[in-house]
C-alpha cells in the first residue's frame, strides 16, 4: 500500500469519524482545540470547527443522531 496524500489537521490527533456516506472525515485536532473536516475524494479541507478539547467526541450513534 503506498502513500497517496498527507495531511496536517493539527497537533495530537487523537480520534476521526468518518460520515455515513464516506464523503468526508472528521479529524478532532486536541492541541488545536478544534474539529477538521476534511474532503475524501479530493483531500481537501472543508471546514474547521473550534471545539475546547476535543477527545472522545466521536461515537457511531451520536453521529447517527446528528446526520452526518
Amino acid at each position: 500500500m503506498d502513500v497517496v496524500k498527507t495531511l496536517e489537521p493539527g497537533r495530537t490527533v487523537l480520534h476521526m469519524e468518518f460520515t455515513a456516506s464516506g464523503n468526508e472525515v472528521w479529524i478532532s485536532a486536541r492541541d488545536d482545540h478544534r474539529v477538521v473536516v476534511y474532503d475524501t475524494h479530493r483531500f481537501e479541507q472543508r471546514a474547521h470547527i473550534a471545539a475546547r478539547d476535543p477527545s472522545g467526541i466521536f461515537f457511531t450513534w451520536r453521529a447517527a443522531r446528528m446526520g452526518l
